[in-house]
């Protein structure tokens, strides 16, 4: 608008000639007036705006600032609480650890695994039993995966410790768990949505790598039922990295396979 008012005043000066009589003279002559308050309100109304543009533009640099600062703080808590978690998870591992010891030392110091030891005494006799694999699954994935599984490696000669078939009337089921924890070769974890939420599953599977970072090599065996990448990433970033079988994928029969060939 500015070059506009400008372009009418050059033009009403340019129509100003010798012959302009005076009262057209003085009438150009306000008009020019007009126009030149015109572009001043307007260089008013641009400064103005161009002020509160600044005022803006520094307000937003201050909010950044502070977004910036609030996601760092952020990140810091995130931090400091994965460490903590972390913590809390190798120290009950290493508890974990301390008690599978324990069971073994309990059970015979020359256990070994596919040999079952036989320790007698005056009043009882304890038959003290290894296994090649233990199922560690949640109850809901029965029906649908496990106990088909289960039946079938038991078909295969394989010795599965499997709580419908290694728990009995008036067992003590920690223990039960314990010594199957400790007593077998591999660990089979069947990562569902389900198990995610358990309390059992998950000192199932504390055991299980307990296990593997006192030193044995390689214990757990994942498969992934019905659950996502990200599913497993936020339960446990470590077992992403473990190369799982999938159910979606891979059949009961493709799995006990694959087992059995570990086995041999």
């Amino acid at each position: 608008k500015e070059a506009q008012l400008s372009g009418k005043i050059n033009q009403i000066k340019r129509s100003v000639t010798k012959s302009t009589s005076l009262s057209t003279l003085n009438s150009k002559m306000s008009e020019i007036s007009r126009h030149k308050n015109d572009i001043s309100r307007c260089n008013s109304k641009k400064a103005d705006i161009n002020k509160k543009i600044t005022a803006k533009t520094g307000d937003l640099h201050r909010y950044q600032l502070q977004l910036i600062k609030e996601q760092e703080n952020d990140q810091k808590k995130r931090i400091a609480a994965q460490k903590k978690l972390e913590k809390e998870q190798l120290d009950y591992q290493k508890k974990i650890t301390r008690e599978l010891k324990s069971q073994k030392r309990a059970i015979s110091p020359s256990h070994k695994f596919n040999r079952p030891v036989i320790n007698k005494s005056d009043e009882t006799e304890d038959i003290t039993e290894s296994y090649d694999v233990f199922i560690s699954h949640a109850t809901e994935d029965k029906d649908s995966f496990v106990r088909p599984l289960a039946e079938l490696l038991r078909a295969k000669g394989i010795n599965v410790w499997y709580d419908e078939f290694s728990l009995g009337w008036g067992k003590s089921l920690r223990k039960t768990i314990d010594y199957g924890l400790a007593n077998s070769r591999f660990g089979v974890v069947v990562l569902s949505k389900s198990f995610i939420k358990k309390d059992w599953t998950e000192y199932e599977l504390n055991g299980l790598t307990a296990r593997e970072m006192s030193g044995e090599n390689q214990v757990i065996l994942p498969i992934w039922h019905e659950v996502s990448k990200s599913d497993i990433l936020k339960f446990s970033p470590t077992l992403v990295d473990k190369m799982a079988l999938n159910t979606s994928i891979n059949t009961i029969d493709e799995i006990a396979e694959q087992l059995e060939s570990l086995l041999k």
